[in-house]
């Protein structure tokens, strides 16, 4: 076998393993930290207030979005994190109730769903007030899936997830 025969071979197979390594790629937000919350729970939920609102609306306003907007509040639910228990990182929105969104780890909870997911690429943005007893999400769309999580039914919900956390403070 000629070196330029070899050496084409040997360039296409590298090329087919590189596309083939590609291929079998796919969007998963799990990560090393398992999170858990019991949706099936009885809970209290903040008191959106029409102060709340003039907020929401002004942000809307500056940011001249024209899109459907989604209130969440916070609930009482407690969150499990690493075997921890953490207070005020559960919200529930108030014109979807089927949805619930955790600070920590960043994820959204749609009842009846598959999995719990990320918002990935293009997904949806959160923002709060400093008491972060509410956020108002835009752009609800979107969203790569936590591959470890159970299913997301009135009941024990856990992933596996990143401690990501878009309301931190700066």
């Amino acid at each position: 076998m000629s070196i330029r025969l070899f050496l084409r071979i040997s360039c296409v197979a590298i090329l087919v393993s590189c596309f083939a390594i590609e291929a079998f790629g796919g969007d998963d937000a799990s990560g090393q930290i398992h999170y858990s919350v019991d949706l099936s729970q009885p809970f209290s939920a903040y008191t959106f207030s029409e102060r709340d609102r003039s907020w929401s609306d002004s942000l809307v306003r500056k940011l001249k979005y024209k899109g459907k907007v989604i209130h969440f509040v916070r609930i009482s639910l407690p969150l499990s994190v690493a075997n921890t228990v953490v207070q005020g990182a559960v919200y529930q929105a108030m014109e979807k109730p089927e949805y619930f969104y955790v600070v920590n780890g960043d994820a959204m909870l749609r009842l009846d769903a598959r999995w719990a997911y990320n918002p990935g690429v293009a997904g949806f943005s959160m923002h709060a007030p400093k008491s972060r007893n509410f956020i108002v999400c835009l752009n609800l769309d979107g969203g790569v899936p936590f591959l470890t999580s159970s299913r997301v039914l009135k009941g024990k919900v856990s992933w596996m997830g990143h401690d990501w956390n878009r309301l931190k403070s700066p």
